[in-house]
């Protein structure tokens, strides 16, 4: 190998230096035009050609950003390495932790604002369809099941359902990424949307609340600001303390979730009892054959309600080989379920806890809102909690602190679940070497991030992307139950259910399309799965073969920029640095995409012609 002279040494370094500012830059106008397009796009819910071509633009300037950044330390010998697994730390959960897991993780904030409106509009559609989506989680965790026995008689590693598609094809699986991204960008989605909802309820609707039960306007703001500190105590402690302290956050879990499910029982009986229980026309079903398709597409959106469940399964390295069963193990004394049987019947019996839960609320509400038919005219998700503009309506005040109360608890034991789970989803991706083991380990760090950003949207759009990120991730890990290769039971009874299974969550998932607004959201969906697949592909190549097809990509997305109309939305900021530069929105990201194409190039033609590096990786010679 050629000794480099000090000269060209230096040159070079400077040049990578400043394709690396440059990848920082641009990175930080992508996610910035990012985020105000699909903030524009989610709430105008319309798309046209010209929007799908400024949004492969931003995603391709990402990426080429992206590439530049880590340039540089990989030329200087940093390599991709596998995140050493984590040493398993000692297990503390069992059955009733998992239990409360899941039903917390299920029954959330959207539970107060879609149910309401929900049932009044569909009537017993909606009941049809809240038992659907039920059913369909039932077998869903059925499926589970079957693969976690596949994969204990396999010793295979579990990190969520996503493990399920790496143990039937492999690591290096284009299905098996696809279903992780999928499930960390739902669970990133559920999250931020958890995260909107209880502040906004916390600041706008709770003062109210509490002054309506006597406090006055500094004592509630004393109160409103205690709650919203006490959320961010309790995710930074689930954050930074969450191995320290697992048997202590998972004891709270229980308390939380068992008062929740007690007090929405207690809501639900008086709600319903305002009128006697009054359900006249709820089991009418409507006149024709319309409701079939109503039914399909309504499951797919409520189906929020009931994915919760499968949080369970990313925890299955923190729990017991072996847990006591409540009565059953009281009636016979030292009984103790193996962990695949058990983990089985948390799931399942969080989706039947769930449904009862939910089917009841919607009950109590399709009664109680005969006695306010205004509900569904003067009450939709944008201007109100649908919850509480019933109580207020029905109830006493006492009900309204009720609710209030109900309504944080479910927020909090969605948001911390679902933002652990996303974080364990982008760990494993590190784990298998998808990401340089620097980044994975902080997995938390751009998973919070994640939240900050997506909750700057709507939450309609964060909804309805949640619905249809985890039906995709679902649908493919139920076809891993027909990919795998089973070792023992039934082969053709798991498959058929797993098929089964997969073809519901992509019918429902697609059936999004047909709600009002929901198809920018499924564009979206197909989009990140684009995303996904192409980022797959990236690393696949290496790091040469991955800068240099980032180059011509992001040169081709200039000249498809050129060719076809479309506009750049830019936020306030993004506008005034595009007319500080003598440019408009549309133009920076043009002039960004061959800015970061053209060092990506450049960087490739340093690398083999000077560095004398080759597409298979390393240093000619070396």
């Amino acid at each position: 190998m050629t000794e480099l002279t000090p000269r060209t040494r230096q040159t070079t370094l400077g040049v990578k230096i400043a394709g690396m500012a440059v990848g920082a830059t641009t990175l930080a106008l992508a996610l910035a035009l990012a985020l105000d397009e699909v903030g524009h796009l989610a709430s105008s819910r319309s798309f046209g050609a010209g929007d799908i071509i400024v949004l492969v633009g931003i995603m391709s300037l990402s990426l080429s950003a992206t590439a530049l950044v880590a340039q540089l330390p990989e030329s200087l010998k940093a390599r991709f390495r596998r995140v050493p697994q984590s040493a398993p730390s000692k297990p503390v959960y069992g059955f009733v932790t998992l239990l409360a897991v899941g039903v917390g993780a299920t029954l959330g904030s959207p539970l107060f604002i879609l149910i309401p409106l929900n049932v009044v509009q569909y009537e017993f559609v909606s009941l049809l369809s809240l038992a659907l989506a039920a059913s369909l989680s039932v077998a869903m965790a059925k499926v589970y099941s079957d693969l976690g026995k596949e994969a204990k008689l396999r010793g295979a590693d579990l990190v969520g359902g996503p493990s399920f598609a790496k143990m039937a094809s492999g690591s290096r699986s284009v299905r098996y990424f696809i279903s992780r991204v999928s499930m960390w960008v739902a669970n990133t989605a559920l999250a931020a949307y958890s995260k909107i909802v209880f502040l906004i309820f916390d600041f706008v609707f709770m003062p109210a609340v509490l002054k309506s039960n006597g406090l006055s306007s500094a004592e509630a703001s004393i109160v409103v600001w205690a709650i919203a500190l006490g959320f961010v105590g309790w995710t930074v402690l689930n954050i930074l303390f969450e191995q320290r302290y697992l048997r202590a956050l998972g004891a709270l879990q229980i308390l939380l979730t068992g008062v929740l499910v007690a007090m929405m029982v207690a809501h639900s009986l008086a709600l319903g009892g305002t009128t006697g229980w009054n359900l006249s026309g709820l089991l009418a079903l409507p006149a024709g054959t319309g409701w079939v398709p109503a039914l399909v597409i309504n499951t797919g959106y409520l189906y929020l309600l009931f994915f919760g469940f499968q949080e369970i399964q990313v925890l299955e390295r923190d729990s017991f080989e072996a847990s006591s069963i409540p009565v059953i193990s009281w009636l016979k004394k030292g009984y103790r379920m193996g962990k695949t049987a058990y983990f089985e019947l948390a799931m399942i019996w969080s989706v039947l806890i769930a449904t009862v839960v939910n089917v009841l609320y919607a009950v109590s509400v399709y009664s109680a809102a005969k006695s306010v038919p205004s509900l569904a005219s003067s009450c939709s998700e944008s201007n109100c909690i649908p919850a509480l503009y019933l109580v207020q309506h029905v109830l006493g005040r006492g009900q309204l602190l009720l609710v209030g109360a109900a309504f944080l608890i479910a927020t909090a034991t969605t948001f911390v679940p679902a933002f652990l789970a996303a974080a364990r989803h982008l760990t494993a991706l590190g784990e298998d070497g998808y990401m340089p083991s620097s980044l994975a380990s902080l997995s938390w760090l751009f998973t919070l991030v994640a939240i900050l950003l997506l909750a700057l949207g709507n939450e309609g759009f964060l909804v309805d992307i949640t619905d249809v990120m985890v039906l995709i991730s679902l649908g493919i890990i139920a076809m891993a139950g027909f990919w795998v290769r089973r070792t023992a039971g039934r082969a053709w009874a798991s498959r058929a259910t797993a098929v089964a299974v997969a073809l519901g969550c992509f019918l429902f998932g697609g059936a999004i399309y047909f709600v009002p607004g929901g198809a920018s959201v499924v564009v979206f969906g197909c989009i990140a799965v684009i995303f996904a697949y192409l980022t797959f592909d990236i690393i696949e190549l290496g790091t040469l073969g991955s800068q240099l097809f980032l180059s011509a990509f992001g040169l081709t997305c200039v000249v498809a920029l050129a060719l076809f109309a479309h506009s750049v939305y830019a936020g306030s900021i993004l506008t005034e640095a595009a007319r500080a530069a003598g440019t408009s929105p549309a133009g920076l990201l043009t002039a960004a995409l061959v800015a970061s194409s053209s060092f990506l190039a450049a960087n490739v033609l340093i690398d083999v012609a000077v560095l004398h590096r080759t597409f298979a990786g390393g240093a000619d010679g070396s």
